[in-house]
C-alpha cells in the first residue's frame, strides 16, 4: 500500500501532520460528535485527533496500519486505547463504535477503488444504527484545476528538516502525486519520498457511502463549516448509518 510511506517517514511525518490545520480539524470534530459510545479514529497516524479528544471526554480508540506512528502516538500518551490494522479488515465486533472519524485524507491509499469500497463496508459493519461518519478529503475538482499545469516545487521547514515538495496531478486525473525530498537538520542527509492518493470527487464519493449503507446528513467545504462548493479546499461527509 503507498500507505506505508508514512510509516518510512516516521518522524518527519508526525512533524508534518502536526501543522495541518489540527487545532481547526479538532475544533470541527466537536461539533459533529458525541462523548458517548466509542469513537474510531480510522488511520489515527500520531493520534494527533485521538490523543486531544480522549482528553476531553471522548472514548477514542485510534486504528492505523503504521507501527511506527502508533509508536509515536503510544509515546505521546500511554493510556490512549490504539489499535494495529487494516481498514479492511476492521479487528471489531459489529455495532462496536457510535461514531468513526476519517480526517484530513486518509482514505484512498489502498490499492485499488474495490478496497476502498470494502473499507467503507467495513466501517458500516462496525458502526451503530445511526452512527455517524466524518470523512474528510482533498476536493478533487479544486485540485484538478489548481494542477491541470505544473507548479513549481514549495519550500517549507519544519523543526528538524526542510521539506521540498512537488506536486501534480496524474493524466486520468485519478491520483494526486507529491514527490518529497526532506534535508535532515540534524544530520545533513537527503531523503526522497514518493506518495501517492487516490482523489474522490463529492457524486463518486457519494455514490460509494451511499451503497455501503449510509446517508448523507450533511457536506461542508472546510473544517470551519462552510457549504461545500467546486472551489473547496475540502470534501467533508457526514453521514449516518441507515
Amino acid at each position: 500500500m503507498t500507505a506505508n510511506v508514512f510509516d518510512e517517514m516516521g518522524v518527519y511525518w508526525a512533524e508534518i501532520a502536526n501543522e495541518n490545520h489540527t487545532e481547526a480539524q479538532l475544533k470541527f470534530l466537536k461539533t459533529q460528535l458525541k462523548p458517548d459510545g466509542y469513537i474510531l479514529d480510522l488511520a489515527c497516524g500520531t493520534g494527533r485527533h485521538t490523543i486531544p479528544l480522549s482528553q476531553q471526554g471522548f472514548g477514542m480508540v485510534g486504528l492505523d496500519v503504521s507501527a511506527k506512528l502508533l509508536k509515536i502516538a503510544k509515546q505521546r500518551s500511554s493510556n490512549i486505547q490504539l489499535v494495529r490494522g487494516d481498514m479492511r479488515f476492521l479487528p471489531f465486533k459489529d455495532d462496536a463504535f457510535s461514531a468513526i472519524i476519517s480526517m484530513d485524507t486518509s482514505f484512498g491509499y489502498l490499492p485499488t477503488e474495490q478496497e476502498d469500497k470494502v473499507a467503507l463496508a467495513e466501517a458500516k459493519r462496525v458502526l451503530k444504527q445511526r452512527g455517524v461518519f466524518v470523512i474528510d478529503v482533498f476536493n478533487r475538482q479544486r485540485l484538478t484545476l489548481k494542477y491541470k499545469d505544473q507548479q513549481p516545487p514549495k519550500q517549507k521547514e519544519y523543526p528538524s528538516f526542510s521539506l521540498n515538495q512537488k506536486r501534480t496531478i496524474s493524466p486520468d486525473r485519478d491520483w494526486l502525486c507529491d514527490f518529497w525530498t526532506v534535508s535532515d537538520m540534524g544530520t545533513g542527509r537527503l531523503v526522497v519520498f514518493e506518495h501517492s492518493v487516490r482523489l474522490y470527487e463529492y457524486g463518486k464519493l457519494r455514490g460509494m457511502l451511499e451503497k455501503a449503507g449510509f446517508a448523507v446528513k450533511d457536506i461542508y467545504g472546510s473544517y470551519e463549516g462552510e457549504k461545500f462548493s467546486p472551489e473547496s479546499s475540502r470534501l467533508i461527509i457526514v453521514e449516518q448509518t441507515k
